[in-house]
C-alpha cells in the first residue's frame, strides 16, 4: 500500500510539473502576440536535466547580464588583491605608474594608495603609460556621456571618473570654477570639455557626472587631493618597478554585481588585458576568456564590452545558462550567493522581483526595450535551479513585463 501511494505521489508530481511547464510555455508563447522576443531556459544541476527550454538558442541583447561573464573571467584571472600603482623609489623621488584600478578615491571602496602617496616625503612623479583603448566601448550610446553609468575608461581613474554635483557645489572642488548656470537644453556637462552646469532640480539634488579624462587631469586631481605637487615625467629605462598592492578584489566584485557598476567592469577587463597580453584593451580580455575559459560555450557570442552597455552584444539564453553552471561548478553555491544580488528582505532585487523571502540570486540587465534576468533560483522545496530569462524589443511598460516575469519565477519556486 505504501508503495502504491509513493507511485501515486510521484505520478501526481510529474503531471503537475508537466502542466506547469505547459502553462509556462503557453505564457511565453503568448508574449509573441506583443511583437517582442522572449527566451527562457531552466536547468537542474543536480539531475543535470533541462526543466524548460524556450527559444534558448536565439540570440538576445543581454545588457548588464554580460557582467556575469565579466565576473567569471575576473574570478579566474585576478588575485585576491590588485595594485593601483607600480612604483620606484630613488633618493628623494618616488616614480609611479597607474594600473587602471577603479577603486582609487572612489566612494568607500578599500584602497590604501592614498596614504602611501600622502605619507611619503619624496617628490611624486607620475610616468604616463600607453593606453591604446578608446574611452568608450563599441556600440555605447554617445549621448549618455553625461550620465553616471557611462564614465570614461582610463589608465589612471580617480573618483570613479565622476564629479558629484550637489546644488551649486561640485566635487572634487577642482571643478568648481568650471560650474556654470543651468544649461537651457538640460545638459549637465559639455560634450567636448569639462564645463559643468548646475542642476535645475534644486539645491538638495545629488548627481554624478562623468568628466573627460586625461593623464594630465588625473595628475592635477591627485595633486589637489594630496595637497602637494605631483608632476608628470618621462619614462625611466632599465628600472624595475614594484607593484603597490592596495585593493582587495572581492569588494569590487560585490559592487560589480549589486550596483551593476559599468565602470568597474570595464576597468577590471583593462587590468586583465594588461596582465595577460601586455596591452590595455578590453577586447584582449574578451578574446582571452573565449579562448581559454569558455571554449565550450554552446553558441559563440558577439561580445564587445565588459559592462553590457553596448547594443552590439548578442548572447543566447543557453550560453548564459552554460556560464552559470560553470560558475556553480567552479566556485560553489555559498560564494556565488554572497556575490550575486538577491531578492527578499534587504536584497537589491526586491524592488523589481518582490517576494517574502530570498529565493532569487541573479543578475538583471536592462536597456531601453530590453530586460533580462539570469541566475539561480532556490525553490520552496530546496531544489536549486539555474535559469536564464531574456526579453528583447518590447514596447509595453517595463513594470508590466517584470510583473509577468516575477509571476513565472514564483511559479517555478512553488512547483519544483
Amino acid at each position: 500500500m505504501k508503495k502504491y501511494y509513493l507511485h501515486l505521489f510521484i505520478l501526481v508530481f510529474l503531471l503537475q510539473s508537466c502542466a506547469v511547464n505547459k502553462d509556462l510555455q503557453n505564457t511565453l508563447a503568448s508574449f509573441e502576440s506583443h511583437n517582442y522576443f522572449s527566451g527562457l531556459t531552466v536547468y537542474n544541476p543536480l539531475t543535470k536535466k533541462t526543466v524548460i527550454d524556450y527559444n534558448s538558442e536565439h540570440y538576445f541583447t543581454p545588457a548588464s547580464t554580460v557582467k556575469l561573464f565579466t565576473l567569471y573571467t575576473a574570478l579566474h584571472s585576478l588575485p585576491d588583491s590588485i595594485a593601483t600603482i607600480t612604483y620606484y623609489d630613488k633618493e628623494d623621488k618616488r616614480y609611479f605608474k597607474a594600473l587602471a584600478d577603479p577603486s582609487f578615491l572612489y566612494d568607500s571602496l578599500p584602497n590604501t594608495t592614498y596614504n602611501f602617496l600622502k605619507n611619503t616625503t619624496k617628490d611624486l612623479l607620475l610616468i604616463p603609460d600607453d593606453f591604446p583603448d578608446f574611452v568608450y566601448g563599441d556600440g555605447w550610446q554617445w549621448d549618455d556621456y553625461q550620465y553616471y553609468y557611462m564614465p570614461e575608461k582610463s589608465l589612471f581613474p580617480i573618483y570613479g571618473n565622476n564629479a558629484t554635483l550637489v546644488g551649486n557645489t561640485i566635487y572634487p572642488s577642482y571643478f568648481q570654477n568650471q560650474l556654470l548656470e543651468p544649461n537651457p537644453l538640460g545638459y549637465h556637462r559639455d560634450f567636448l570639455q569639462n564645463t559643468f552646469y548646475k542642476d535645475t532640480l534644486g539645491s538638495s539634488s545629488k548627481r554624478a557626472i562623468p568628466f573627460k579624462t586625461s593623464i594630465e587631469l588625473s595628475c592635477q586631481l591627485l595633486s589637489d587631493t594630496l595637497q602637494k605637487p605631483v608632476f608628470i615625467t618621462e619614462r625611466l629605462k632599465d628600472v624595475k618597478f614594484t607593484p603597490y598592492v592596495s585593493t582587495p578584489t572581492y569588494p569590487l566584485y560585490k559592487r560589480l554585481m549589486n550596483e551593476s557598476e559599468n565602470f568597474i567592469a570595464e576597468q577590471l577587463f583593462l587590468i586583465i588585458a594588461k596582465n595577460k597580453t601586455q596591452d590595455y584593451r578590453v577586447k584582449n580580455t574578451i578574446d582571452f576568456a573565449l579562448e581559454h575559459l569558455l571554449s565550450e560555450i554552446p553558441d559563440k557570442p558577439r561580445w564587445v564590452d565588459a559592462s553590457g552597455l553596448s547594443r552590439y552584444n548578442l548572447f543566447t539564453p543557453r550560453s548564459m545558462l552554460f556560464l552559470l553552471n560553470k560558475m556553480y561548478q567552479d566556485f560553489g553555491e555559498e560564494k556565488l550567493f554572497d556575490l550575486l544580488p538577491k531578492n527578499g528582505k534587504g536584497g537589491s532585487l526586491q524592488k523589481w522581483y518582490p517576494f517574502h523571502t530570498s529565493y532569487l540570486y541573479a543578475k538583471t540587465g536592462s536597456l531601453s526595450n530590453n530586460h533580462n534576468i539570469c541566475g539561480f533560483l532556490k525553490t520552496k522545496n530546496g531544489t536549486l535551479l539555474i535559469f536564464s530569462f531574456m526579453n528583447n524589443n518590447y514596447m509595453l511598460k517595463s513594470d508590466e513585463l517584470r510583473t509577468t516575469m516575477n509571476q513565472l519565477l514564483q511559479q517555478l519556486y512553488y512547483t519544483y
